[in-house]
Parts: structure tokens; C-alpha cells; sequence
């Protein structure tokens, strides 16, 4: 177990308001009193993706027809100890209509999905292109600064026992025992962004990128000081483009513009490949409440994600027209990630 006596708010849930005098809902139930409303251009996923709890970090299959998020609904996994109880779940979607979403957890059919789920934390999850490989994060309850990467990989049409990425050889070892590792964005078998908190080394959390050469994954290395703040800032799955040029982010940075909160970003590299100071993507999609982990749907026509009120936990998923917000109207992003395990046994 990880010493760390602070609860760290971390970016990748809605429980991660700084300030102390926020009136807090119910653990992830719906009903609080909130300051805003969501972004006037979004729409609701609906039931029975969302449901009395909160749902938070929707990604989906190459195809579209399958999604995985997270939710503390009812049936997920009690964490001794903690009032939130963080699961992944997958829906599927049947003739247009999203299906009861089910739990990965120990009761699933292995050949249906795989058994994630425990008394931990399991956040940011993501199926490769091909649909062989879940990439997600484990936390310990009420320790947001534990967070590790794991992968779980199906063989056979069999999905296999999850692994540490530190114990799977093709991918690079950059679990720690300090600090949090968390939601990595897998450009190619070669190039990983993640984000990364570590006491001592990073700011409160900051992008960081780990790359291989002749073979051989070298030590990670910061994005800088340009698009990492003395807040906050992550990024989540497909927000990278296809050229690599451009990065949407989430972050808490309180200038360039921040409306409040979490808001979506995004930042260019120039012509020597530097990374530049990040651009609020605008009241199209940012509000004083909390916008995190959007991501694009695989046709990279709307922008999906997780929307509250400043200082609750009562977090729909919604989804805006990429057409709608005029900083990624020219953004193609990346698709799901590679499955970095194609030509691992299991």
C-alpha cells in the first residue's frame, strides 16, 4: 500500500475541487445544487448511459458500437472504507440504441468482457483499435495519487487477468511506487504520452511523454512549462491528432482564459515541434462548472465527456458536434489506441 495520508484530487474525477468552501453533493449521486449549467451546445448521452451516479470517462470500440466508462451506479463494487465506488462498464450499441450497460466485474462471462473490477478504483479505461487490449488505471480507494496502469488483453476470445504495464514486456515501465500514473495517450508502438504526478518531480499533475529507440524505451520526459501548469493538466485517450501536432487537454490553469474549474484545451506544436501554450477552447464547451476527459467519437464527428457543477460530484456524460466548437473543426484526432500486445502470447 502506498503512504500517502492526502487525498489528492485528481483530474481525471469530479471530485477534484481545490477549494475548501465548495458545498459538496451526496458521493456520486445526482440532485446537488450547482452554479452552472452544462454547455449550452451539449446534449445529454441519456439512459441508460447515464444513470443516479456519476458517469465519467467514456471511450469507444474502432466501430463505435461499444463503449466502456466509468460510474459509482448501483452494482459496482464496494470500497471498504471510501464512499465512492469507481467501476468500468461496458454498453453496447444495437441499432442505435445504447444497451444496459454491464460490469466488468467478477460475475462477467470471460468470452463477454473481462474482470476488472475489485474493491480498488478502476478508472480510464480504453479498448485498443482491434478490440484485444483494455488499457485502464487501478487506484487505491480515497488515494488519488496511487494510481498505476494496467492492461487486460483477450486471447483467443478468452479476456485474460489483468497485469501491471511495468510486468508486460512490450510495454514501457513507468508505474512507480510514489506518486500516479494515469490515462496514457498511446500515439504509436513507439511514442506514449501520460500523465503523471510525482512528489518531488512534477507539478500537481503534468503531461509527460516516454519514447522508444534502437528497441529500447527511454526515461520519461516533461512536455515543459508551456503546457504544463502549476495546476492540473491531463490529457485522455484519442486527444492527440493524427499528425501529432496538436494536444486537447484538460486542465485547471487559472489564466489564458479559463472559465472555472476543469476546462478543455488544446495546444499546437510549432515548426521545430515545440509544444506551445494551450488555447481555451471556448463558452462552446467550457463553463464554470467541470468539463474533463472528453474524447471523440472514432468517426471524429463529436466530442464525448463528462460535465458538473463546480464543486459536486453530479457528473452526466454529453456530447457536442466537433463541428460546433471552431477550434477543432480542423482537428482529426488520433482513433482509438494500438494494441501494443498483438503479438504478445498472453
Amino acid at each position: 500500500m502506498r503512504d500517502n495520508s492526502v487525498i489528492k484530487l485528481c483530474s481525471t474525477l469530479p471530485i477534484l475541487m481545490l477549494a475548501s468552501n465548495l458545498a459538496y453533493a451526496m458521493p456520486g449521486m445526482h440532485g446537488a445544487e450547482g452554479v452552472a449549467e452544462p454547455p449550452a451546445a451539449s446534449k445529454s448521452m441519456g439512459a441508460p448511459i447515464n444513470s443516479p451516479g456519476t458517469e465519467i470517462e467514456i471511450t469507444y470500440s474502432a466501430d463505435g458500437k461499444t463503449a466502456i466508462f466509468v460510474s459509482t451506479r448501483e452494482g459496482s463494487i464496494k470500497s471498504p472504507g471510501s464512499a465512492y465506488n469507481f467501476d468500468i462498464w461496458m454498453s453496447h450499441n444495437i441499432d442505435g440504441i445504447w444497451q444496459e450497460p454491464v460490469h466488468l466485474g467478477p460475475d462477467i462471462d470471460p468470452t463477454v468482457g473481462p474482470n476488472i473490477n475489485t474493491t480498488a478504483w478502476e478508472l480510464e479505461p480504453s479498448l485498443s483499435d482491434d478490440g484485444n487490449v483494455i488499457y485502464f488505471t487501478r487506484y487505491e480507494p480515497d488515494n488519488l495519487l496511487s494510481g498505476d496502469l494496467y492492461v487486460v488483453q483477450r486471447v483467443n476470445g478468452v479476456w485474460q487477468a489483468p497485469k501491471n504495464w511495468n510486468d508486460v514486456p512490450e510495454l514501457p515501465s513507468i508505474n512507480t511506487s510514489t506518486g500516479e500514473e494515469h490515462c496514457p495517450i498511446i500515439a504509436s508502438d513507439s511514442l506514449i504520452y501520460f500523465n503523471y504526478s510525482q512528489p518531488g518531480v512534477t507539478q500537481e499533475s503534468d503531461i509527460w511523454k516516454v519514447e522508444k529507440k534502437d528497441g529500447v524505451w527511454q526515461k520519461p520526459v516533461s512536455l515543459g512549462s508551456k503546457i504544463n501548469s502549476p495546476q492540473r493538466d491531463h490529457m485522455h485517450w484519442t486527444g492527440l491528432s493524427k499528425d501529432g501536432k496538436s494536444l486537447v487537454l484538460t486542465s485547471m490553469r487559472t489564466n489564458l482564459g479559463s472559465r472555472g474549474g476543469h476546462d478543455m484545451w488544446i495546444a499546437h506544436q510549432d515548426e521545430k515541434g515545440e509544444w506551445q501554450e494551450p488555447v481555451n477552447l471556448g463558452d462552446v464547451i467550457n463553463t464554470s462548472g467541470e468539463e474533463m476527459c472528453w474524447t471523440f467519437t472514432p468517426d471524429g464527428k463529436k466530442f464525448t465527456g463528462s460535465w458538473g457543477p463546480q464543486g459536486t460530484f453530479d457528473t452526466d456524460i454529453h456530447w457536442i458536434s466537433k463541428e460546433d466548437i471552431p477550434l477543432l473543426k480542423t482537428f482529426e484526432p488520433m482513433g482509438p489506441p494500438p494494441n501494443l500486445l498483438i503479438n504478445s502470447n498472453g
